[in-house]
């Protein structure tokens, strides 16, 4: 069984909505790489001078999304950010959505995937940044931070190896938010 991992593709956002289901998910295309920290907390109670009970417990987390850029439309969907006439109007009162992040890994020396979806998350609008052109063209990405929390029934995110399931949850994963 393959296990070694490379490359990242396919991103993909779902807004969450208030009944705990999600749209259809969206593309982002130019994702260049993300990373997600999930944190969780040592809990240790004592009794009798020792340790009686341990366990870790999940306390949210946080992450980045780096992309080669973003569309209009994107700054609607991450930042709720009001988008006309071929423009964007961020504004201090925007709120960002809680939305699923896809996406896909390739399983190196075969044709499968792992297939992933963090379930809400809530980015933070970017830094605006930019730079001259010194004699050549260098590529400016744009890095996005966001949160991770629980859903309501403990779900953070799930993986999916199209080598080993069976089904149509990999068949479908681009198309629902799969729990």
């Amino acid at each position: 069984m393959k296990k070694r991992l490379g490359g990242f593709s396919k991103i993909h956002i779902a807004k969450l909505v208030s009944d705990g289901t999600f749209q259809a998910p969206t593309p982002v295309l130019g994702a260049k790489s993300i990373e997600a920290e999930l944190n969780y907390e040592n809990v240790q109670f004592y009794a009798d001078n020792a340790i009686d009970y341990t366990d870790f417990v999940f306390n949210g987390g946080e992450g980045s999304l780096t992309v080669s850029g973003l569309t209009m439309d994107e700054y609607e969907m991450l930042f709720g950010s009001t988008v006309s006439d071929g423009g964007v109007l961020v504004k201090s009162t925007d709120v960002s959505p809680e939305v699923a992040v896809l996406f896909e890994r390739n399983k190196l020396g075969s044709q499968d995937k792992v297939l992933y979806v963090i379930y809400a998350c809530k980015f933070a609008p970017p830094s605006i940044n930019a730079q001259t052109m010194e004699g050549g063209i260098e590529e400016e990405t744009i890095e996005l931070t966001f949160s991770i929390r629980e859903l309501a029934e403990g779900e953070v995110f799930q993986m999916v190896d199209t080598g080993q399931h069976t089904g149509t949850k990999a068949d479908d994963w681009y198309q629902t938010v799969q729990k």
